[in-house]
């Protein structure tokens, strides 16, 4: 809304101003081709400046929206690039069961110790179980398609395993990213959310 009222001021102070500076020269173009006789004197100049000043308003609008209309195009050619490149990721290719040892191998890089995947079911909502240091850690992993946002549930599912298994952190790692809700929760409750670079 700001955008369009600052640009029908400029339009309108544009509309205001330069009729009067084209008025000079139109008037002035007008009596050296003889127009300003043929057309009765030289009070049509002020209307050819305000129909001047039109179409450069036109014209420069035009510009404008083929210019956002071919940023739009390279940005959807960008974003179907990032997908493909997505799909065509290691990370993306792995089902969920090998994300979690690839997270368990990411942990092990990163300094953790004694780290270990947890059976396929019955996890109690943890994947991973690590050390930092002196710190005990549960880790959920997920696996998701660009767009599919971990929740809410996946933050209280770790934060609870993270009592079952007498830890002192607990992380989520995800492929795509979270939605607003779990960020809260996992501020609230210290659940460290990370983004698995892909």
């Amino acid at each position: 809304m700001k955008k369009l009222i600052r640009s029908l001021i400029l339009f309108i102070l544009v509309m205001l101003v330069v009729p009067f500076l084209l008025r000079t020269p139109v008037a002035r173009v007008l009596q050296l081709t003889g127009a300003a006789e043929a057309g009765g004197g030289l009070e049509y100049a002020y209307d050819i400046s305000v129909f001047l000043t039109l179409l450069l308003c036109l014209l420069f609008a035009g510009r404008r929206r083929l210019a956002a209309a071919r940023r739009r195009r390279k940005e959807a050619r960008a974003a179907r690039r990032e997908r493909d490149r997505i799909r065509n990721s290691y990370v993306m290719n792995l089902d969920p069961y090998e994300y979690e040892e690839y997270v368990a191998e990411e942990l092990r890089s990163d300094g953790f110790t004694d780290v270990d995947t947890t059976p396929k079911s019955g996890d109690f909502g943890a994947d991973v179980l690590a050390r930092d240091g002196d710190r005990k850690v549960c880790v959920q992993c997920k696996r998701y398609a660009p767009g599919h946002l971990v929740g809410v549930k996946a933050v209280q599912e770790i934060y609870s395993a993270k009592d079952y298994y007498g830890c002192d952190d607990a992380y989520i790692y995800t492929t795509s990213d979270y939605s607003p809700a779990a960020v809260e929760m996992a501020n609230e409750l210290g659940v460290v959310l990370v983004r698995t670079e892909i």
